[in-house]
């Protein structure tokens, strides 16, 4: 069980259940699920200094968590485990991890916008990636990580906004990106800007991506 409190976040004082994954060397996740998808929530991990702890919520940057033995021993696990019974007959362990298709879309559509913002700022001139969010099943939605898929050609140009001046004045032409996935991995460009097909068992994207813009 997982419960975070003392922080502004839908998730304050919920009590959540877990699934622990050992990845070696001691390093663990511990594993919930959140509007319909595996979300991991906590993780440890072993490196030079020792142990580190991170926490992760959504919508957020991460945590960065300490120890304290002290306070480890004076934890009550009956009482969280009481604190969860109650929530659960309440529905807020269901609601929370129950899919919402608007909410994930939402969710998507701001990670997209922040991506865009930062390669406009690259660039110098205002980029946008476009998805056609109804043409997206919701396994898809659960499963993939749109924006990473989505947002890659935009970071790309972002990249070599940033090592030409030259291509700078390229992205210039090129503001808008139409996203959407297909059997293949295809980049093209079409009368309004970029026309980007993407697959998420495609290999080496942001590599392709690149390649292209250099190339055009």
């Amino acid at each position: 069980m997982v419960q975070v409190s003392g922080i502004n976040h839908p998730l304050d004082e919920v009590v959540l259940l877990t699934t622990i994954k050992d990845r070696g060397n001691d390093d663990r996740d511990y594993t919930t699920t959140l509007n319909g998808s595996a979300y991991n929530m906590l993780v440890k991990r072993q490196g030079w200094g020792g142990e580190r702890f991170q926490l992760y919520l959504p919508n957020t940057d991460g945590f960065e968590l300490g120890f304290d033995e002290a306070k480890s021993k004076e934890a009550k696990p009956a009482n969280l485990l009481a604190l969860y019974e109650q929530q659960k007959k309440k529905g807020i362990q269901d609601k929370l991890s129950r899919f919402d298709r608007e909410k994930r879309v939402a969710d998507f559509t701001q990670q997209l916008q922040q991506i865009d913002q930062e390669a406009s700022q690259s660039c110098g001139t205002p980029l946008t990636t476009a998805v056609d969010w109804k043409a997206l099943d919701d396994d898809k939605l659960k499963r993939l990580g749109v924006p990473s898929f989505c947002g890659e050609v935009v970071r790309q140009m972002a990249s070599l906004c940033e090592s030409s001046t030259e291509f700078k004045a390229q992205a210039e032409q090129l503001k808008t990106v139409q996203c959407s996935f297909d059997a293949e991995l295809k980049l093209r460009e079409g009368d309004a800007g970029l026309l980007f097909t993407t697959h998420e068992k495609a290999p080496n994207q942001g590599d392709f991506i690149n390649a292209f813009l250099r190339n055009r």
